[in-house]
């Protein structure tokens, strides 16, 4: 009897030894099930516009990201295993992009891309990241064909160009109480678009009265084209833009050369440095619109704005739906990943069932079938001294 009680002793403690040793040699390790790799750490991407015209607010995309990947570092990885955020920088270049998407992909560490934010440069890695199943979630790219292409690895934290033409038509109409419509629009994917959608929406809502010329990025120099919309004496001003240095450029042309029409800034604009400075005083009174809302009037957001304020400095608005997405992305990870094995197709399915996420935005994110965000809306800011003050939030009504 002895015996017997000592044996099972014995047994129950080697059991439990043996319980203790699978979960610690587990503990720290993945395996991906389709390349038989075994997972260390695993690797995130953020792909976007890290130097030149655009880098200030995808700094800021990537610094809210980090500090999400922090956190979850923090509390020990996904299961057991850290997180490292990789940078790759495509420049605002279509061809850097590919390279940038190439990296990605052939890594195999690699489980998702935050971005990109550009909708050209998103339309230009389409393909790559597609064909490889590497799950991407943009927080600006908003062309709405983006998502038409039966690609099923991409969502958007953002509203689309569609929302936000005809939201940005009533917000001409109803809030600026424009009869008479400037529009200037860069030739890429996202500013011409966005002009179809707007003057489109106009014309549905009874303004006829529109002017529409393309302007080119970077050109330092927009007089010619501002003085045509001096002659045309416009109530309002529509400047589709990608980065806010151009922005700043036209609005104050359009001061120096008397131009009384109000100025609206596309969501680039949504930057302090960039925009407000920049300006010289002449984006007072501007409006712009943007994809996320006044991050500092949300309670929830309050940790995340602390803990970025504190390491990074002063948020513009391109951050808080980083921080979103990055949180997002790394729970269907997690989820994926529960049974101790894990593939990319598994976190891109995973992404699909994202349904009523509750986070920093003040609103939950639901992704329908083709990974687009339900019930985005657009944000209307008004510059105000050295700020931007939130004035309307248009739903397509």
């Amino acid at each position: 009897m002895r015996r017997m009680i000592r044996f099972t002793i014995l047994l129950s403690a080697f059991l439990l030894l043996l319980g203790w040793v699978s979960n610690a040699s587990a503990k720290g390790a993945l395996m991906d099930s389709s390349t038989k790799v075994k997972i260390k750490v695993i690797h995130v991407g953020d792909a976007g516009s890290f130097t030149g015209d655009a880098a200030s607010p995808c700094m800021e995309i990537f610094n809210s990201a980090q500090v999400a990947v922090d956190e979850w570092n923090a509390k020990g990885g996904i299961h057991g295993v850290k997180i490292k955020h990789i940078m790759g920088d495509d420049a605002l270049d279509p061809a850097q992009a590919i390279n940038v998407a190439h990296k990605f992909v052939a890594d195999k560490l690699m489980y998702g891309v935050i971005g990109p934010p550009m909708s050209h440069i998103a339309q230009a890695t389409m393909k790559i990241y597609g064909s490889a199943n590497l799950a991407c979630i943009t927080t600006a790219a908003s062309k709405p064909n983006l998502t038409e292409q039966g690609y099923k690895h991409f969502f958007r934290v953002n509203a689309r160009n569609d929302s936000h033409g005809w939201n940005c038509a009533l917000f001409i109409k109803n809030y600026l109480k424009a009869k008479k419509v400037a529009v200037l629009n860069e030739k890429v994917a996202y500013c011409e678009n966005m002009a179809k959608e707007t003057i489109k929406g106009l014309k549905k809502l009874g303004i006829k009265n529109i002017m529409q010329e393309t302007i080119v990025a970077g050109a330092k120099d927009y007089s010619s084209v501002l003085t045509k919309v001096k002659a045309y004496n416009p109530d309002v001003l529509f400047f589709i833009a990608t980065a806010a240095p151009d922005q700043a450029i036209g609005v104050r042309q359009a001061k120096e050369l008397g131009i009384k029409a109000t100025f609206l800034g596309t969501e680039g604009a949504r930057d302090k440095k960039d925009f407000i400075e920049a300006s010289e005083g002449a984006a007072e009174g501007a409006y712009v619109y943007h994809f996320a809302p006044d991050i500092y009037s949300i309670p929830a957001a309050a940790n995340y704005v602390k803990k970025f304020e504190k390491k990074y400095g002063t948020i513009s608005g391109f951050g808080p739906p980083a921080y979103e997405a990055m949180n997002i992305m790394l729970s269907a990870i997690s989820k994926a990943a529960a049974d101790g094995k894990i593939t990319r197709k598994e976190v891109v399915q995973e992404l699909h069932k994202v349904k009523n996420y509750k986070g920093i935005l003040g609103f939950p994110i639901t992704f329908n079938a083709k990974g687009d965000l339900e019930g985005g809306a657009t944000y209307f800011f008004k510059v105000v001294g050295k700020d931007f003050k939130q004035v309307a939030v248009m739903t397509g009504k």
